[in-house]
């Protein structure tokens, strides 16, 4: 069985190189023959498994959540043949052939947490020992994730727009080591104080709502334990969309300090949905409004939100459910 390392030298405080040998020692001794690649900059983990998608059996991330996000925009980005013809658009979002093939997607996603943060494997419910790693991604057990896109970007755990990517351009990467998820706290009380922040709409399911903050989740864990969206499920072919409706400076204080207690779902100015996809647009044009995917800023309104059910088969521990 062949497998890629895909890893980041930097994760885990410098530690990366480290725990890719360390990995690559641990899947040997189940007879799992995997490559060393390190990435070398920005967008090169999408890169390099988009590159080796169709040459490997599994393509495991080594690192933090943003290894993992650019494996996974590279493996669904990957020129594929697919078992089935699916939707043509689908299939070229997936990186399948828009025509029938034999051939089924070959690639599975592995993980080895190794990053600052490391939501999907808390969602997930994998190992942070590299030998039980290794131990989970030799199992062969799968899980058929979702893949979430918003404004051509693919992510696995959340989208954002608004008060939420403002917090996430501006959190301090010291403050995040230390507070973990308190600092995205920290962060969107300084900065949604700091400025009054731009209305924008949120077009979903035959609606419109006029909004300052908006997550759309794949994940029930947005940094650390700090649940935004409790009910999601990255395995429903769903998004839970949070919007928040207030725009002055008490409301949004009751929203992020209700968070971590989940009481932020009860106030008025929010309404929580679940839907396939939804549009995002500014309600005055001359105003910038921030769009990030998996924690990393990845542009501005106006954008689609949308999601590929069961884009992606990630190797999970033997007990969590399929």
């Amino acid at each position: 069985m062949k497998a890629a390392l895909v890893y980041n030298p930097f994760a885990g405080k410098g530690r990366g190189n480290a725990i890719a040998v360390a990995t690559q020692q641990g899947l040997a001794r189940y007879g799992i023959d995997a490559r060393l690649c390190a990435t070398r900059g920005p967008k090169d983990a999408t890169a390099i498994a988009r590159r080796l998608t169709p040459s490997v059996d599994i393509l495991v991330a080594v690192g933090g959540d943003g290894t993992v996000n650019e494996v996974a925009n590279g493996m669904a980005g990957a020129a594929v043949p697919c078992a089935a013809p699916p939707e043509a658009g689908t299939a070229r979002a997936l990186g399948c052939s828009d025509s029938p093939s034999v051939t089924q997607r070959k690639a599975r996603l592995g993980i080895v947490p190794a990053g600052t943060v490391n939501v999907l494997a808390l969602e997930l419910g994998l190992p942070f020992q590299v030998e039980q790693a290794c131990a989970v991604i030799a199992g062969g057990k799968t899980v058929s994730m979702d893949l979430g896109e918003a404004g051509g970007r693919g992510f696995v755990l959340m989208a954002g727009a608004g008060i939420d990517a403002l917090t996430v351009r501006h959190v301090d990467p010291r403050a995040k080591r230390r507070y973990r998820e308190l600092a995205f706290i920290g962060s969107g009380l300084r900065h949604g104080f700091a400025v009054r922040q731009p209305e924008f709409f949120v077009r979903v399911n035959g609606r419109e709502y006029r909004v300052t903050f908006f997550i759309a989740a794949n994940s029930r864990y947005y940094a650390g334990r700090l649940s935004i969206a409790r009910s999601a499920d990255p395995t429903d072919g769903l998004l839970d969309l949070v919007l928040f409706t207030g725009t002055s400076r008490p409301s949004l204080a009751v929203f992020w300090l209700g968070i971590p207690a989940g009481l932020h779902l009860r106030g008025r100015d929010v309404t929580y949905l679940r839907a396939s996809e939804a549009d995002l647009v500014p309600a005055d044009d001359r105003e910038t409004i921030w769009l990030q995917t998996d924690g990393e800023l990845a542009g501005r309104l106006p954008a689609k939100v949308k999601v590929y059910p069961h884009a992606l088969e990630v190797l999970v521990p033997s007990d969590v459910n399929a």
